[in-house]
């Protein structure tokens, strides 16, 4: 599953009642487990976000169904989601720049990969780009990010490891065969 799919996810408690949207995922810097996560209701002026613990989730699809009421929830209202030095959210890894071993800028990570069981980030998508338009795509493993702070600093550099692409040549030849 990707981050971008995931935030904005409806989520519905263990009585059936839509209580929050998903609004971001916290996780570890150094273990890249999933702490917790942060669901949000209300309006941009006077939003408020529960915490949800990950061992609540029941099931994640279409939906996120949690083993909470809205009434526990509520016992753990925030105002704004807490900032910590020994974990980050998913909006604030989305356009982080990243650094090769080299020194150089490898490009900004536009997406994050996360596993289900375990709840877990496993890679992150960084695409160079220039002038508005895709350069290179690269998909990171975890294991290859050294530093996660203000840039992601990783232990090695990016020019042989491109996300394949789907060639639209293969895709033409393809609705040529259906026709004949």
């Amino acid at each position: 599953m990707n981050a971008k799919e995931i935030l904005g996810m409806k989520i519905i408690d263990k009585d059936g009642k839509e209580v929050a949207k998903l609004a971001d995922i916290r996780f570890n810097v150094k273990t890249y487990q999933v702490v917790d996560l942060y669901g949000s209701t209300g309006n941009p002026i006077s939003k408020k976000y529960y915490e949800i613990d990950p061992k609540s989730i029941i099931a994640m699809g279409e939906y996120l169904l949690i083993s909470e009421t809205l009434d526990q929830l509520k016992e753990n209202t925030l105002t704004k989601i807490p900032a910590d030095d020994e974990t980050s959210t998913i909006n604030q890894g989305l356009e982080k720049t990243v650094i090769d071993k080299d020194g150089n800028i490898a490009g900004k990570v536009t997406n994050i990969e996360i596993a289900k069981d375990p709840l877990t980030v496993t890679d992150i998508i960084v695409e160079k780009q220039s002038f508005g338009k895709s350069k290179a795509k690269y998909e990171i493993n975890k294991d290859d990010i050294v530093t996660n702070g203000d840039y992601i600093i990783l232990n090695k550099t990016l020019s042989q490891e491109k996300v394949p692409e789907e060639d639209k040549d293969d895709e033409t030849k393809e609705e040529d065969d259906d026709k004949e």
